[in-house]
Formats: C-alpha cells, structure tokens, sequence
C-alpha cells in the first residue's frame, strides 16, 4: 500500500524512511497521519530527556512483548546514551543495582501504565514535575497503543533490522 504524499513529506522533514508499522496503517490514511504527528511530537518535541523517553519505551515494549518496538527503540535508547547493561536489566530493573533514582521512577512509571501497578507519586514527583509527568503518561501511554497495534496487525520488523 502506497503511503500518502503528506506522511513521506513528514517522514522526510525528520530524516526518516517508511517502516513497515507506516505501510501497515497506510490501509487507513486518516489513522496514519495524525498517530505520526503524536508519535514525532513524543519524540522531537518532549522536553523530557531522550534517554529517559527511551527507557520509559523500552520497559514498554517489553512488558507488552513487543518485539517490533524493542527492535526499533534498543537501538534508539544506545543512541541516546543508554548503557548496555541498563537495557540488559530492564526485565529485572527492580533488583538491578546500575539504574538510579530518576530512572527508577521512569521504569516504574512504565511498570504503572502498561502493567497496572501502583503509581508512586511521590517517587516521580522527587524526580520530575507536572508536565515532564504528563510527558512521560503521553509517551508510555501512545507507545503502549503501538505495541497493541503492531500486534494487532501482525506486523513485521522491519527488514534492515533483523
């Protein structure tokens, strides 16, 4: 399915090429556009940090058991500065010893959204105030419906990244 012109301009603008969730959402143009408009506004315009962002994406995916996320965002977090051995230890973050708290609260924000545990204002609050928090509950919260929709429609990692 051919993608629409508007959705390869704002692909280009960002130094992006299709992959195969924008071919796959391509069947329903009007869904397509304005998820990458939420989807480039998580990730070019948050004010939280990149590494950061990445964590809270990557400990989502996981918990959905997105492979298709992981295969694109574990690479993204080590761009951003993420150590191998934090993303090694996402599974298991609680008992890791390498994550500090900013991170811990990330995680366990992450925990919250896509897992249903307890939310810790208190912890996230330490760390980060009102509108990061509302950044990270859009980031998680628009990365948990990806995984959902990625699964949904069976979609495939992409080529280039196997």
């Amino acid at each position: 399915m051919p993608l629409p012109d508007e959705v390869l301009q704002k692909l280009a603008q960002v130094g992006r090429e299709p992959i195969n969730l924008h071919r796959a959402l391509a069947h329903a143009p009007a869904m397509l556009g304005p998820l990458l408009d939420l989807i480039h506004a998580v990730r070019y315009e948050a004010a939280v940090s990149r590494t950061h962002r990445e964590l809270l994406i990557c400990r989502v995916a996981h918990l959905e058991g997105s492979e298709y996320e992981l295969a694109h965002h574990l690479p993204m977090a080590r761009d951003a500065g993420v150590p191998p051995r934090k993303l090694e230890s996402l599974a298991d973050w609680r008992s890791a010893d390498c994550f500090d708290g900013a991170e811990r609260a990330v995680l366990a924000y992450a925990d919250h959204l896509a897992a249903g545990t307890e939310r810790d204002d208190r912890q996230l609050a330490e760390h980060f105030g009102p509108s990061e928090q509302t950044e990270f509950t859009v980031a998680g919260s628009t990365y948990l419906a990806v995984s959902r929709i990625l699964r949904a429609l069976e979609v495939e990692i992409d080529e280039q990244l196997h």
